[in-house]
């Protein structure tokens, strides 16, 4: 069946209704920013977490605001006068700075605060890293407590801002004050101290500052990441049109236009269902221009609604860069869409090109064209496995394959690729091919292939240079 053609924007007539009940779903999920906000927030877990990691603190210091008993300017080098505490939970810290909190109860607003004396120290510990990351080798610097800082006051401002949001480029001055403050401060005498170094007015006054100028924007990125799950788990063109910017483009593939993407869907949608699919965002970086990359692991099983068998199942990690435009946040560049499509993070024109040469062996090895299949062998060829492998054996095989066999089956498909330099680069891949010996008339199955191809560049071509496995005694793994 033929695709029909879409236009960025376009909307089926007579769904009036069905469109100002998506346009009233879109406000309030990618529009709304204020707590109480129908955000995908998770329900409150009654997990417990171990926490460990080390102070780190280098600056120059008042010493006796951590307690000592003569007051001396100089770098902390024994942190044993100082209590490590999170979510009610307390204990010691080494003498190099390290500590360790055993079983400390899950909080969305979970803090880490270290004090001795007057000195303090603070990390706030987010819930994605609570679940995903390690939490073994957790750092506190001015750094993490400036950040902390922030938080706070955004919290006292009704305002839950993010790290990435805190880290966004254009507040970096901000942040940097409050570092600076607070090094100023942790050189004052204990009598100019009444509680502790992070409560001066000096410090609080830039942290309320940041926190009120600092927006809040990866809470409504993930919103829209969380979004675009549903929309493939139900299938919905209409909304998933709305998500993808009409600008949208891959680096890896100049192809990837939003009218190729809402094709490619919509033939995705009337023939398979989305099963088992996770999408999560790892990290978000904000950008210059309204910009933001945001970092996504997406995991999914594909079921062919005909045979009702799975027929793919893959994880891709990739970097997606989104763009505000209007109100709305919307995928601008770099989703993988097509099976063809990068699985790795990094991919840029150079994933494209030698994923285009790929398809093109694989398309020429099916109808046997052995010309196009020499143009992407080097001159220089070999394997490593076999000493005997050179270019012109290759294609003695080839031809001699093609004479006596029909090709029933080749698929290849590229795991990751490691580039060195400009024109060189190691592809991880794999292959199955299965033909059908025309004499005595029986099936040779290749099994699953897994081999790690060196290409280079010659000429402008990207060419497979080494280590392709083709005889049947070569190595499949």
């Amino acid at each position: 069946m033929r695709s029909r053609k879409i236009r960025p924007g376009c909307r089926r007539p007579g769904n009036l209704l069905y469109s100002l009940i998506l346009l009233s779903i879109m406000v309030l999920f990618n529009g709304c920013t204020g707590k109480g906000d129908l955000r995908f927030n998770p329900p409150a877990d009654g997990s417990e977490f171990d926490i460990s990691g080390k102070l780190s603190l280098t600056e120059i210091v008042e010493t006796d605001l951590a307690g000592s008993l003569r007051p001396v300017l100089g770098t902390v080098s024994d942190f044993t006068k100082f209590k490590v505490s999170c979510g009610g939970v307390t204990a010691s810290v080494s003498k190099d700075g390290s500590f360790s909190l055993k079983d400390v109860p899950f909080s969305q607003t979970m803090i880490i605060r270290a004090e001795a004396n007057k000195l303090a120290l603070m990390r706030r510990v987010t819930e994605d890293e609570l679940f995903y990351s390690d939490l073994s080798k957790l750092e506190m610097n001015l750094q993490t407590t400036a950040e902390a800082l922030i938080y706070q006051q955004g919290e006292l401002l009704k305002k839950n801002l993010t790290p990435a949001d805190i880290r966004a480029r254009e507040y970096t001055d901000q942040v940097t004050a409050i570092v600076t403050a607070i090094k100023l401060m942790m050189q004052l005498p204990k009598t100019a101290v009444t509680k502790t170094v992070l409560d001066l007015p000096a410090v609080t006054g830039p942290a309320k500052t940041a926190a009120t100028n600092i927006l809040e924007r990866e809470l409504t990125l993930r919103d829209a990441n969380s979004i675009l799950r549903h929309i493939l788990t139900r299938k919905d063109l209409d909304m998933l049109q709305v998500y993808i910017s009409p600008s949208f483009g891959n680096d890896w593939d100049s192809a990837s236009t939003w009218n190729d993407a809402m094709a490619h869907f919509e033939e995705l949608f009337a023939g398979f269902s989305f099963e088992d699919l996770s999408w999560r965002v790892v990290d978000t970086e904000f950008l210059p221009d309204s910009k933001a990359r945001i970092r996504t692991e997406v995991k999914f099983k594909l079921r062919n609604l005909a045979s009702e068998q799975i027929v793919r199942e893959k994880t891709y990690m990739f970097d997606a860069i989104w763009r505000k435009e209007g109100t709305f946040w919307k995928v601008f560049r770099n989703m993988p869409y097509r099976d063809t499509h990068p699985t790795q993070i990094g991919a840029d024109a150079r994933w494209g090109e030698i994923s285009a040469a790929h398809h093109e062996l694989q398309a020429a090895l099916a109808v046997e064209k052995l010309d196009v299949f020499a143009s992407r062998i080097s001159q220089t060829f070999g394997n490593d496995f076999d000493v005997t492998s050179t270019r012109n054996d290759l294609l003695v095989t080839a031809q001699s394959r093609f004479n006596a066999m029909d090709v029933k089956i080749a698929e290849y498909s590229i795991d990751s690729i490691e580039f060195n330099g400009l024109d060189k680069a190691q592809v991880h891949c794999r292959a199955n091919v299965r033909v059908i010996s025309l004499i005595p008339g029986i099936d040779i199955d290749s099994g699953p292939i897994k081999a790690v191809v060196e290409w280079r560049k010659e000429d402008g071509f990207w060419k497979i240079a080494r280590n392709l496995p083709y005889r049947f005694n070569h190595p499949t793994k």
